[in-house]
């Protein structure tokens, strides 16, 4: 266990017991938000990995700029 896990356990062993249901709600908490972590790092992942498949596919005179001003002017007309 490292020092810090020990310091922990040893925080936690001096609560009285009246108190353990916050701890046991915090480190839910905490649980729930590491593995939400771990979950949206493996979905960015994935769009990464699929967006490198298309590397390469725009022809080289490819202008991203006007294709946006044209996709924005599709969608949205002369709102602006």
């Amino acid at each position: 266990m490292t020092q810090i896990k020990e310091r922990a356990v040893e925080m936690i062993q001096r609560m009285p017991d009246d108190s353990m249901h916050y701890v046991i709600n915090i480190l839910k908490n905490l649980e729930e938000m590491t593995a939400d972590k771990d979950a949206d790092k493996e979905q960015a992942m994935t769009a990464l990995q699929n967006i490198l498949r298309f590397k390469g596919r725009l022809p080289q005179d490819f202008d991203e700029d006007k294709e946006l001003a044209e996709a924005r002017e599709e969608k949205y007309g002369n709102l602006g």
